[in-house]
């Protein structure tokens, strides 16, 4: 997803959000719809749509498969514009809040509900780390079952945060699994490209 170097947090939204009040917030908001592509699932890319909004910023409507959600992001080169917007948003449709998907990932019990709702709380995380996320992601990271672990690992990817460059580096010295291991040497590679 190409977007301007501020972007805000990803906005999960909530099943209860339908297509329509997507454009029926997008309209009222004066967003120009700019075009969407397709789902590709050879070249792993995900269904997007994209609106160019007032101040000169852009929304993307992103239909994650991966994490099996949906969300927007707003990026544009003003930070506190791209805030603005994000907090209408988030304001105007059902999304996630930080201290919804914390909750959601104490609530859960089971392995695949667990590795689900550490990867909301990833790709839903804030800009900048907080202390209840990285609590939450380091918890996963410690898990038994090694699909929690992988969770955790892709949370910490789609967070993007430098605090978690060196609990990957921990993991990948000493775990078993190993796919767990080939992810965590990825993220590694991935958090180090984008904090050069």
């Amino acid at each position: 997803m190409a977007v301007g170097p501020h972007t805000g947090r990803r906005l999960i939204l909530r099943d209860s959000v339908d297509n329509a009040g997507i454009r029926a917030f997008a309209e009222a908001e004066g967003w120009t719809y700019q075009g969407d592509i397709a789902r590709d699932p050879a070249s792993h890319a995900f269904y997007e749509a994209k609106w160019s909004l007032p101040g000169g910023l852009s929304a993307h409507f992103v239909a994650d498969e991966f994490i099996d959600a949906r969300y927007l992001v707003v990026a544009g080169d003003d930070q506190a514009r791209v805030q603005e917007a994000s907090a209408r948003v988030e304001a105007a449709l059902d999304v996630w809040s930080v201290a919804d998907l914390e909750t959601n990932f104490d609530v859960c019990v089971y392995p695949f509900e667990q590795a689900r709702s550490v990867l909301l709380l990833g790709a839903g995380s804030p800009e900048r780390a907080v202390d209840p996320v990285v609590m939450r992601v380091l918890e996963a990271l410690r898990h038994k079952d090694p699909r929690v672990r992988r969770a955790a690992v892709q949370a910490m990817v789609y967070a993007e945060w430098p605090e978690y460059r060196q609990p990957l580096a921990e993991l990948a010295a000493h775990e078993a699994d190993p796919e767990v291991l080939r992810e965590a040497e990825i993220a590694l590679r991935v958090l180090a490209e984008r904090h050069e």
